[in-house]
Formats: C-alpha cells, sequence, structure tokens
C-alpha cells in the first residue's frame, strides 16, 4: 500500500499516532538526546517521515511546539527550538507527500498554495521588504541578530504557511490541527496555575507573582494564551453543547488570569465582544460587559498595585516614553526603518528617555505599527496595511460560512483581540506569535473549501444553538 493511500484509508488514526510519536521525539530533543549525531539525525529523519504519512501530525507539532519557541536545544549541526525543528522536518515530510500525490494525481492540487491573494500578495510583499531591510540595516554589526530574526520570525513562519495552505484546505487536518492547538494551550495554562499556586517560579511584579510556563517572561505567555483562549471561546460560542471545550477554554483563562497582563485581558473583551457582534449575540454582550467589569472590580480590591502600576518610577506609563522614542527613531530612519532586531541597540545607545530607562532594555516599541516601521521601513507598513485590509475583506465576503464554522469564528476572535494588544505590546515579531497569526490566517481562508462537502445551513444563533463538535469527514488527506 502506498504513503498517500494509506494515509486516506485511516487519516485521523494516522493523524493522533503520528502527533504523539512527535511528541515523543520532542521530549527526546528536549531533554538533550539529539545533541548525539546518530540520534539527532534519526529524530530528524524519522520525523520527516511522520509529516510525509500525515500532513496533519507534521502541523500538529508545530502547534505543540509553539510555546517552546524560546528554549534552545543542542542537535547535531547547531542549536534550534522544537518550533524550527518541527517546522523545517514537517516542511520536507509534508513536500515530499505533496510530490507523491502529485506523481500519482496531478500537479493542479498545488495551485491553491497562490490563492487567496489576500494572504499571497502580502506575503510575499513581506519577503521584499525583509529583503531591502537588510540592504538598509542601521547597525550592520548587529547582522547577525537581523539574519536570526528574519530567519524565525519570516522565513520559518513563511514556510508554514505555505505548507498550512494546502494541508488544512482537507477538513479533517484542519480539525486535528486546531484541535491540538486548543488543547495545547490548555496544557501550558495548566502549567502556568500549578507554578504560581506551588510557588514553582515566575516573576515578581509589584505585589503579585506572575506566571511564565514555558517562556521567560510573563508578557509572552499571556500574548500565547490569548490567541489559544479566544481561538477555544470561538468555538465554545458556535458549539457551547460541546462541553469539554469549556473546560479547555477554563483553563487557558485561569491561566491567562496568572500572568496579571492588562493588555491580555483587554484584547480576550475586544475579542470576544467582536465575534458576538459578528454572530449578532447581542444580549451575550450585556453579559460580556458585566463579566469584564466584575473582573476588573476583583483586580482592583486583590491586586490594585498590579492593576494601577504605570511601570518604572513616575506617574507616567513608560509605554508612553518608549513610544516616543520610537517616534524619533522613525524620523531619524523614516523611509527603511532600523532593521530586523535593530532596536534595541539604537534604542539604548540614542533614544531612550529617562522615563523609560527602567525598561532601557526593551527589544521592541510595544506597538505593532511602530514595530513594523522601524524592523520593515515603509513596505512593511504597506505590507501589514494590505494584509489587514485584505483579510478583513475577506471575512466580509465569507460572512456566511465563517458564522457556521467553529474554528474561523475562533479565528476572527483571536485576530481581532490580539491585534487590540498589539497597540501596546508585541502583535507579530516573534517566532511563535508569527506562526500563530499564519495559523488563523490559514483557518479563515480554508472555510469555503472546508464547508463544500457538507449541505449548506442556516447560519447558528449561538443563544439557542444545539450544534455539537463539527465532524471529522471530508476530502481524503494528500
Amino acid at each position: 500500500m502506498t504513503v498517500p493511500s494509506m494515509s486516506d484509508r485511516f487519516p485521523m488514526l494516522i493523524a493522533a499516532v503520528g502527533t504523539v510519536l512527535f511528541a515523543f521525539a520532542g521530549y527526546l530533543v528536549w531533554n538533550g538526546y539529539a545533541a548525539n549525531t546518530v540520534v539527532g539525525l534519526a529524530l530528524v529523519v524519522a520525523a520527516i517521515a511522520i509529516s510525509a504519512i500525515s500532513p496533519a501530525a507534521g502541523l500538529a507539532a508545530v502547534m505543540m511546539a509553539l510555546p517552546t519557541a524560546q528554549q534552545i536545544q543542542p542537535m547535531p549541526r547547531g542549536e534550534f527550538s522544537l518550533l524550527e525543528l518541527a517546522i523545517i522536518t514537517s516542511t520536507l515530510g509534508i513536500g515530499l507527500n505533496l510530490l507523491l500525490v502529485s506523481f500519482r494525481s496531478g500537479w493542479k492540487h498545488l495551485a491553491d498554495i497562490f490563492l487567496p491573494a489576500q494572504v499571497i500578495v502580502p506575503a510575499a510583499m513581506l519577503i521584499v521588504a525583509t529583503g531591502v531591510s537588510l540592504l538598509t540595516l542601521a547597525d550592520p554589526g548587529h547582522r547577525t541578530e537581523s539574519l536570526r530574526e528574519v530567519r524565525t520570525v519570516i522565513i520559518e513562519p513563511l514556510m508554514f504557511l505555505f505548507m498550512a495552505r494546502l494541508v488544512l484546505r482537507r477538513d479533517h487536518n484542519r480539525s486535528w490541527v486546531s484541535v491540538v492547538f486548543m488543547l495545547t494551550g490548555a496544557v501550558v495554562a495548566g502549567y502556568g496555575i500549578v507554578q504560581i499556586a506551588f510557588e514553582l517560579g515566575g516573576v515578581q511584579a509589584t505585589d503579585v507573582t506572575r506566571a511564565t510556563a514555558l517562556y521567560t517572561h510573563p508578557n509572552n505567555l499571556a500574548i500565547y494564551l490569548e490567541r489559544t483562549l479566544l481561538f477555544t471561546l470561538g468555538v465554545a460560542i458556535i458549539r457551547p453543547r460541546w462541553y469539554p471545550i469549556w473546560i479547555l477554554a477554563g483553563l487557558q483563562g485561569v491561566g491567562l488570569l496568572a500572568t496579571f497582563s492588562r493588555g491580555a485581558i483587554l484584547g480576550v473583551v475586544v475579542g470576544v465582544g467582536v465575534v458576538l457582534v459578528f454572530i449578532g449575540a447581542w444580549r451575550w454582550i450585556t453579559g460580556l460587559a458585566a463579566v469584564a467589569i466584575m473582573v476588573g472590580i476583583i483586580g482592583l480590591i486583590v491586586v490594585p498595585d498590579r492593576l494601577l502600576d504605570v511601570g518604572g518610577d513616575g506617574m507616567e506609563p513608560t509605554r508612553f516614553a518608549i513610544w516616543r522614542s520610537a517616534v524619533e527613531m522613525i524620523r531619524a530612519h523614516p523611509v527603511f526603518g532600523v532593521g530586523p532586531d535593530q532596536f534595541l541597540y539604537q534604542y539604548t545607545r540614542r533614544f531612550v528617555e529617562p522615563m523609560g530607562w527602567p525598561e532601557r532594555y526593551t527589544s521592541h516599541p510595544h506597538n505593532i505599527i511602530l514595530d513594523t516601521w522601524l524592523r520593515l521601513g515603509v513596505l512593511g507598513l504597506a505590507t501589514l496595511t494590505t494584509l489587514i485590509v485584505g483579510i478583513v475583506w475577506w471575512i466580509q465576503r465569507q460572512t456566511i460560512h465563517i458564522r457556521r464554522d467553529a474554528f474561523a469564528i475562533g479565528a476572527v476572535a483571536a485576530l481581532f483581540g490580539g491585534f487590540i494588544h498589539s497597540m501596546v505590546d508585541n502583535g507579530f515579531f516573534l517566532a511563535d506569535l508569527a506562526t500563530i497569526s499564519w495559523f488563523l490566517i490559514i483557518i479563515l481562508v480554508t472555510v469555503p473549501s472546508a464547508q463544500t462537502a457538507t449541505a449548506p445551513q442556516p447560519a447558528p444563533q449561538p443563544e439557542t444553538t444545539n450544534q455539537v463538535w463539527p465532524t471529522w469527514q471530508g476530502e481524503p488527506v494528500r
């Protein structure tokens, strides 16, 4: 039996087994066994083979590796994060799978990689903007840092984007990878909760200890859990009677609260609010507002210093000082910016204000617009604008399909909530965050093909819906 035909017959079983094998391989790498040349190469070959047999397992491995992006592991030919290894091996394996399928049934199915233009055009623009930025670095002495960021934040997430575009057009692949994304978020959140409950680590901030889980900073954990929570809540809103999803959302919600990130909490409120408006659940909006107010009041009572903390030693938030410095940096480099991962070296040397001194080691301006402009110049800003306009246009055009698709609703919530949070924190230029962003976008643009296997159904009414978890049926894995 050929590899494609075997995976056609047992897609979900093979995806589940392959994901478990990937998790075991990641465990071995995490504990240093892959530093041995023979073991390391064997694990890489095995990972490529698993992805070739089950592309869904390869992408699921990427979802599992997201929260490990800041942890570097030794390999025979250098040091890499598990996220990098998952993206590279899954890309090679999925590429092999697609090659085998193309030899068997033709090459036309690969044309989807160029669709839709609302995603592919900004992706191409991002490549051009990145190339230009590398030629115009503000400090060529830090080119190594810039090249590393380009590899981990631009190139590898784009590799994931193109593979996911072809793999997630299959309904069962799309469902499996989405479930793994939510499950991983719940596991990481659970670790963060245990970390705080048993005083196993975290970061002290004023009167609280903030959870970090697998990350080095609570804000990074908050950015990750914000996306997974919003995605999970989106699914729960459309499938309210699939009760396990509420358990996952509850774990992620408590884990997010353990980070004490005000920006993330705001992002969750906005993301859920956007979805409720989008599906017309107006009665739920009042409840959302009441919950938000209640959480705010409890926070003011329990941890007032954290909620009212502006950072630094003054009355003004340090974000304001960082933003002013970023604007001054743009004035000094208006066209090309300073380059990828160059903000820190310019900021501490020339632009930091006395008010911003407590956060003088920040590596980004805490605003997606300023960050994009400074890293990639006006071409990067044009890329961001094109992508946002294209995605909003796509959502408007595919409203009927998106409203009845639980995963798409989750993607809408995570994208909009994440964008709001990105106004005061990092919004894209981290390896895990860039990969998540492309994943959410692909979940949106694969809605039509994922829905063609079933007859159209009326748009669900979340207040009275009795829908259950979406079925696994769909087109064969290829």
